[in-house]
């Protein structure tokens, strides 16, 4: 995918996150906690585009959400980047994920990251809803990232 595809697909609030906050995770949230989720949630049900996802995940949508997994670059390079993909399986050894196995995550503007390695958490606002391109769905999940660790 190109890294614009998401981009701007969502409004955005205007975040103004210094590089250091995002990186440490030192970011203030908004009131309240962040709702805690992860892949066992957003990929535990056979996804068939067009369904009615199960409400444990619509009731994400728009929420503050934290999830874990690993980072992913979209595109191949080794520059930083301000778009990146957290997927539940490091190596890809089950093959391709399936769509409802990616969060496709954008920093706020101007911010960028090294790929991490390892099992990385990001907190941000969370959408939930099939995208289409060309009438074909191409995400389910998408995160305004505010705080990346």
């Amino acid at each position: 995918m190109a890294p614009a595809r998401y981009a701007g697909i969502l409004p955005r609030p205007p975040v103004a996150l210094l590089r250091t906050s995002l990186l440490l995770g030192l970011l203030a949230l908004p009131a309240g906690d962040p709702v805690k989720t992860s892949f066992s949630v957003l990929a535990g049900f056979q996804y068939q585009e067009g369904m009615t996802l199960p409400k444990e995940v619509t009731d994400l949508d728009e929420k503050t959400v934290t999830v874990s997994g690993f980072m992913q670059r979209e595109v191949p390079g080794s520059n930083p980047v301000e778009q990146f993909l957290i997927v539940n399986d490091a190596c890809g050894c089950n093959g391709t994920p399936m769509l409802h196995e990616i969060v496709f995550c954008t920093l706020p503007a101007g911010q960028t990251s090294e790929i991490l390695p390892g099992i990385v958490t990001v907190t941000g606002k969370f959408y939930v809803g099939e995208v289409k391109e060309e009438g074909t769905v191409v995400m389910l999940y998408q995160m305004d990232v505010d705080v990346l660790k």
